[in-house]
């Protein structure tokens, strides 16, 4: 499998099939923050956000936050929206910090899924930690500048992936 293809593509984080990740096994869902769950510089309650936590916990799937964002962004939105581990500055996709989700956690790659909107950081990452990748399409159009530069790799990978019927930004999993 490449390791820039999500297992699981989805337009966004309401989307979820939660029946699908209890299927594959998964008890650990990692979230990605910025423009997966909120835009980049939001941090306010977001009933949606908090809505679907409370929807993966009920399935049975604990939750916790990772970001390569700082701890001041990120420890304000997993407060605001009621979740209680974030992984800050988590340096994805290196797989330092999954590995250490997954230990304290205690659960294997198999049983641990990550979301996110990013090829670069969170499928990669996610796929050289053995996890079950899931990718989000972005929800806002506002992006970090080093996030932007990034997309414009992706734009790359994606022009490769549909070229090659591999796979087709825009065609979810849904």
């Amino acid at each position: 499998m490449p390791l820039l293809k999500p297992d699981y593509y989805i337009q966004n984080f309401k989307t979820i099939d939660l029946s699908r990740l209890k299927a594959q096994g998964i008890r650990l869902l990692l979230c990605d923050i910025d423009n997966t769950l909120t835009a980049f510089d939001s941090s306010s309650a977001d009933l949606d956000v908090q809505k679907f936590i409370r929807d993966v916990e009920e399935a049975g799937i604990q939750v916790a936050l990772m970001s390569n964002n700082v701890a001041k962004r990120t420890d304000d939105f997993a407060k605001n929206n009621g979740v209680k581990k974030v992984y800050s500055f988590s340096l994805k996709p290196f797989p330092f910090t999954f590995k250490k989700a997954m230990k304290q956690y205690k659960t294997t790659p198999d049983q641990t899924a990550i979301i996110g909107d990013q090829l670069f950081t969170d499928i990669l990452g996610g796929n050289l930690s053995g996890l079950y990748t899931i990718l989000s399409a972005p929800i806002s159009e506002r992006e970090r500048p080093d996030t932007a530069i990034m997309r414009a790799l992706e734009n790359a990978v994606y022009w490769y992936y549909n070229k090659k019927n591999i796979f087709k930004r825009g065609d979810f999993d849904e």
